[in-house]
Order: structure tokens, then C-alpha cells, then sequence
């Protein structure tokens, strides 16, 4: 099933653009910050450096000719490089605006929040029931000393039999340590444990 364009949202005015257009290219390197700041391109920040590398030369130099050269020459250069970067610009933007983007985004830092929070503050992780159903699932992980079988079942490659496993011997050994723990207890294979990796939680008991 194709994707629907109709679905993406229209980008904003590209405010950045603005920064660009100030005339002889003073501010151009701010546009260029601004814009790659927007959808995420890093490498946008190479065109603001020589930009402003340009600035840095102009106002150093004592010769009005050569400022005036220098500036003129910058001003186009960047107005163009604006332009012929703009739809793709927007394209990004919209995509990176899509609601399931956004969505995917913040279920993301959730995850990523619940996985910082249960080794920084275990305690607080498991008084929150965090991984756990009814508890604080918004987190994206499941703490896999504490859920149900049903609930390990829901991980990736985890099948039923292995997540009754899983119960039976945390319970022998009162709890796993690390991701690294169950799979060496259990002799998971390695392509299990990694899909495991970001999704799973080990709160103590």
C-alpha cells in the first residue's frame, strides 16, 4: 500500500530563509543553523561555518573594494545554496513532521527515559511499576523480573514456551542482573539477545 502524501502535513514558512536574504549575506550562516537545526542535518552546519568565515574576513579587511567583493560574491553564493536546498528542505521537514514520525519520536524517548530512570533510580523504577502492566508502561520496556508471562511473550523473538521459561528460572535464581545474565543463563542465541536490546528492563527483586 503506497503512502499517502495527502497525509503529510504542510511545512511551515522556512523562517530560516530570512537569514539568508538579509542583504550581503551577514547572517546567512544563522539561516544555514537554523534550517539544518530544523530537520535534523548536521551537516548544514558546514555551510554556516564558511559562511560565517566569509563575515569573519569581510569585516576584517580594510579595503571597502575587496569588502564589497567579498560580500556580494557570499550574498549570491548563499541565496542559491538556499534555493537549491529548500525542497529538499521542506520534503524532510514534512516527513519529519508526520504525525506517526512524531508519534515513533516520542514513544522513542520514552523508552529511552524508562531505560535511563531504571539504572539511575531502580528503586523509583520499581515503586512506579515501570515495565510492568497496569504500571509505568508508557516506557516502551518490559522489566523482565517483574512481568507476567504473558507480557515477556509480547518481546521480540519471545515465544510463549520461552517467556514460561524465563519465569521459572528467575524465580530460581531470584532475578537476572543484565540482558547479558538471561542470555547467558538461558544460552540464548546472540541474534536474540540484541533484539532484546533497548526493549527490556532487569529491576531488582
Amino acid at each position: 500500500m503506497g503512502w499517502d502524501t495527502r497525509d503529510v502535513r504542510k511545512p511551515p514558512f522556512p523562517w530560516w530563509v530570512v537569514w539568508v536574504l538579509v542583504p550581503f549575506g551577514w547572517t546567512s550562516w544563522i539561516g544555514f543553523i537554523q534550517g539544518g537545526r530544523r530537520i535534523k542535518r548536521p551537516y548544514w552546519y558546514g555551510f554556516a561555518a564558511i559562511y560565517l568565515a566569509a563575515t569573519v574576513v569581510e569585516f576584517s579587511m580594510h579595503s571597502s573594494d575587496a569588502v564589497g567583493a567579498i560580500a556580494a560574491v557570499a550574498w549570491i553564493v548563499g541565496i542559491g545554496n538556499a534555493l537549491v536546498l529548500l525542497p529538499g528542505w521542506r520534503r524532510r521537514e514534512a516527513l519529519l513532521e508526520d504525525p506517526a514520525m512524531r508519534s515513533a519520536r516520542a514513544e522513542e524517548d520514552r523508552r529511552r527515559f524508562a531505560i535511563e530512570l531504571a539504572h539511575k533510580d531502580p528503586q523509583l523504577a520499581s515503586a512506579a511499576q515501570l515495565g510492568r502492566r497496569g504500571g509505568f508502561d508508557e516506557g516502551g520496556v518490559i522489566d523482565v523480573n517483574h512481568a507476567a508471562v504473558e507480557e515477556l511473550a509480547d518481546l521480540p523473538e519471545i515465544t510463549a514456551a520461552l517467556a514460561r521459561q524465563i519465569v521459572t528460572v528467575r524465580e530460581q535464581v531470584h532475578g537476572f542482573s543484565s540482558l547479558e545474565d538471561l542470555g547467558m543463563t538461558l544460552d540464548l542465541p546472540g541474534n536474540v539477545v540484541e533484539d532484546l536490546r533497548g526493549r527490556v528492563v532487569f529491576l531488582p527483586r
